[in-house]
């Protein structure tokens, strides 16, 4: 396989990347009002957890594997706000640093405790 897919992969991945949050993700973010809190936090959370979640079954059927799902979510949440917000200075390291134990933990008991309901649902 070599080396050429992960060559091509990451200029495509980055010129794309960079073109559309330059013309697309930059100047709508800038725009006053951007930053408001679509619903209250409570709800909010709510949603955003059952969506992980609907997610995370969704790859744990699909890979067949609910530790092997944790980690690839896991990782690309950990690559999109942990790496990327460092390098761009826009997150601290210790912020970083927590924010990655709150996803280790996080997604360690999803996975535990999905493989545990779906054993007890295959008895």
């Amino acid at each position: 396989m070599g080396w050429m897919p992960i060559f091509a992969g990451s200029l495509a991945f980055g010129v794309t990347n960079l073109l559309l949050v330059v013309s697309l993700y930059r100047p709508v973010g800038d725009l006053p009002g951007t930053g408001m809190a679509v619903l209250h936090p409570l709800f909010g959370f709510a949603v955003y957890v059952l969506l992980a979640v609907l997610l995370f079954d969704w790859t744990a059927r699909k890979m067949g594997n609910a530790w092997q799902a944790a980690l690839a979510l896991g990782l690309a949440q950990f690559l999109l706000v942990n790496v990327d917000l460092v390098l761009r200075g826009e997150r601290a390291v210790l912020t970083a640093a927590m924010s990655t134990i709150v996803m280790v933990v996080s997604w360690t008991a999803l996975a535990a405790a999905w493989n545990m309901a779906s054993k007890k649902t295959r008895s």
